[in-house]
């Protein structure tokens, strides 16, 4: 018995696209909110943490666990960044050495909220899911 194929051809079928440069911007911005929401949970002051002497006069108020860092230096705020590293890809970094330990903690120090934690913050109250939506245009 010989074999039987039927085949459906659609000429005129529109096929979405996707605007790179929308969805580009949809990440950046989520970027920089979270990277302005660290910052500004960082430098509101002093945590729930242990206070202790840092140099001969002054005193520092630390995070406690689960808290975002406590600023000292201001290293670590002035650090965070944001790199674009694709159409549809995006990085909140910190170059600084100590955010790792901040992150994952140590044996001494439970971890703190950092950089993942803002931008997940950012993205459950502002998802923006529109804007996505918006990016796909039928041609």
């Amino acid at each position: 018995m010989a074999s039987v194929s039927v085949t459906i051809d659609i000429d005129e079928m529109h096929v979405p696209k996707i605007d790179e440069a929308a969805v580009g911007r949809w990440i950046e911005s989520r970027l920089n909110d979270a990277r302005n929401r660290f910052i500004q949970r960082v430098s509101r002051g002093g945590g729930a943490g242990r206070i202790y002497r840092h140099g001969k006069r002054s005193q520092h108020h630390a995070s406690a666990p689960g808290e975002y860092p406590a600023t000292d230096s201001g290293r670590l705020v002035n650090s965070v960044h944001y790199e674009m590293r694709g159409p549809y890809s995006g990085a909140l970094v910190s170059d600084v050495g100590y955010a790792g330990f901040l992150t994952e903690g140590t044996v001494r120090m439970a971890p703190r909220k950092m950089l993942a934690d803002a931008l997940h913050e950012v993205l459950e109250s502002n998802p923006r899911k529109d804007l996505l939506a918006r990016a796909l245009t039928s041609e």
